[in-house]
């Protein structure tokens, strides 16, 4: 049960972060583009948001398959933090 927990906690990790990484970096590229246009101006913010709200509707549902799939995977293999089977306890000879 706790490997269950563990893979589903790794899912929402992968999953939100790979969509704010990419929302990010779509958003700080679309918000520099422009000529004349400084950083503080709330023109580009609106170009960087709008961007990054793209970016997840258009790769939303790869980050969303490819998250479970890797949380699955490494849950399974044992190999994310967390999800390591447990080792029997070996018998003491008293």
């Amino acid at each position: 049960m706790r490997r269950f927990f563990f893979g589903l906690l790794w899912f929402l990790v992968f999953y939100f972060a790979g969509l704010a990484v990419g929302g990010g970096i779509a958003g700080a590229l679309a918000g520099g583009q422009g000529a004349g246009t400084s950083a503080s101006s709330p023109n580009t913010f609106s170009k960087g948001y709008t961007a990054g709200e793209e970016f997840g509707r258009k790769y939303g549902v790869f980050f969303l398959f490819g998250s479970l799939v890797l949380a699955v995977g490494g849950s399974v293999l044992g190999i994310l933090p967390g999800t390591k089977p447990k080792r029997p306890k070996e018998p003491t000879d008293a």
